[in-house]
C-alpha cells in the first residue's frame, strides 16, 4: 500500500510519515517527474523534502528542496530511438557536485547547467539544497538550440550576461506563474529565446548544417556501438562525406571518433552492469555486448571513465 503524502497550495512534503515510506515516496516521485534515478539519501534520519510540479507550455517546471543525497541517472538502461529530454537544473541554495562521466564540475547557487537525458549523470548535495528544475523536450530545445552541445555538462551564470535575466524568470515564475498575464507557452518561448542569446557568450555556433552532420555521426555511433568491427569507415560510407571531414566535425566538439565510440560503450555497459537482468553475465560478456572484444582492455577503459572497474560499479549498484 503506497504512503500517502501532505499536500498544500501545490507543494507536496511528506511530514509526518514514517522515514522509509517518506524516502521512498521522494524516490518515487524524482524518478516520475524527472528521469529514472537512483537516490541515496546520505542522513535518512533527519530527512526532509518538499516539492511540486507546475506544466509551463511543452516544458515540466519543477522545484525542489531537500536534505543532503546523492542522485545518480543512467544505471536503468535507455531505449534506443525515444524521445529525447533534457534538464536545465538551477540552484537556489547548495551547492550540486556534479560528474557526467567524463567531467566534474560544481553547481552553485545562482548558477545551472543543462543535462541530456540520455547520458550518465550524478549529482551530490551534501547539505540542505533548493533547485528549480526544467525538463526540456528535446524536440521543443532543438527548436532555440539547434547543437544544444554548445550549452551541455558545464555550469552556467544566471547571474551575468543572458545568463542573468534566465536566472530573473526562473525565480519569478516560481513566485507568480499563477498570476502571469502571459499564457504559459508563451513564458517558455521567452527561456528559449534567452537560451539561443545565451549561445553568443559562448563563442561562435556551428552552421546548421555541420551542426545536423555532428548529430548524425552520433546517431550512428549509437545504432552500431554494439558491433565489435564498428569503424570510422562504415560511417562515412553511410554518411556519404570524408573521414577528414568526420575528424574535423568531432574537433569541434572537443572529441574524435574513437574516443566517442568508446564512450558510448562504456556507458552502455554502465548500465548494463546495473541492470538485474544481467546481473548473472560475467564482465567479459558484459564486455561483448558493449562492442569490446578484449577484456583487459574494456576494463581499463572503464576504469579511466568511471574511476572504478566494472566489478565494483556493479557491486556499488546492485548490492548483494
Amino acid at each position: 500500500m503506497q504512503a500517502r503524502v501532505a499536500f498544500e497550495n501545490g507543494w507536496h512534503s511528506p511530514v509526518g510519515l514514517p522515514r522509509d515510506d517518506a524516502i521512498e515516496q521522494w524516490r518515487h516521485w524524482l524518478s516520475r517527474t524527472l528521469v529514472p534515478l537512483e537516490v541515496q539519501v546520505h542522513d535518512a534520519g533527519g530527512f526532509t523534502a518538499q516539492w511540486r510540479c507546475r506544466d509551463l507550455g511543452q516544458l515540466q517546471f519543477v522545484e525542489m528542496s531537500a536534505s543532503a543525497q546523492c542522485v545518480t541517472h543512467g544505471t536503468g538502461g535507455f531505449r534506443r530511438g525515444a524521445t529525447g529530454t533534457f534538464q536545465l537544473v538551477y540552484s537556489r541554495r547548495g551547492t550540486f557536485a556534479t560528474d557526467i562521466g567524463k567531467g566534474r564540475f560544481a553547481v552553485r547557487p545562482g548558477e545551472f547547467v543543462i543535462l541530456d537525458n540520455s547520458r550518465f549523470y550524478e549529482m551530490d548535495m551534501d547539505e540542505f539544497h533548493q533547485a528549480i528544475d526544467l525538463v526540456m523536450p528535446q524536440s521543443w530545445l532543438e527548436r532555440w538550440l539547434p547543437d544544444p552541445s554548445v550549452l551541455l555538462n558545464r555550469p552556467l551564470s544566471a547571474r551575468e550576461g543572458w545568463g542573468a535575466p534566465i536566472g530573473g524568470l526562473l525565480e519569478a515564475a516560481a513566485e507568480n506563474l499563477e498570476y502571469a498575464a502571459l499564457p504559459r507557452h508563451l513564458i517558455s518561448d521567452q527561456i528559449g529565446s534567452l537560451l539561443s542569446l545565451l549561445v553568443n557568450d559562448q563563442g561562435p555556433a556551428s552552421s546548421h548544417h555541420r551542426t545536423l552532420l555532428s548529430r548524425r555521426i552520433f546517431q550512428i555511433i549509437e545504432q552500431h556501438y554494439d558491433n565489435p568491427e564498428m569503424t570510422l569507415d562504415m560511417a562515412v560510407k553511410e554518411l556519404g562525406i570524408s573521414k577528414r571531414y568526420v575528424h574535423a566535425l568531432l574537433a569541434e566538439q572537443g572529441t574524435s571518433f574513437i574516443q566517442t565510440l568508446n564512450r558510448v560503450r562504456i556507458e552502455q555497459a554502465a548500465q548494463m552492469l546495473t541492470d538485474p537482468r544481467f546481473a548473472s553475465l560475467p564482465i567479459g560478456e558484459i564486455a561483448l555486448r558493449s562492442g569490446f572484444l578484449d577484456a583487459g582492455y574494456f576494463t581499463r577503459l572503464f576504469r579511466k571513465h568511471f574511476t572504478v572497474t566494472p566489478r565494483a560499479w556493479r557491486e556499488r549498484h546492485l548490492p548483494g
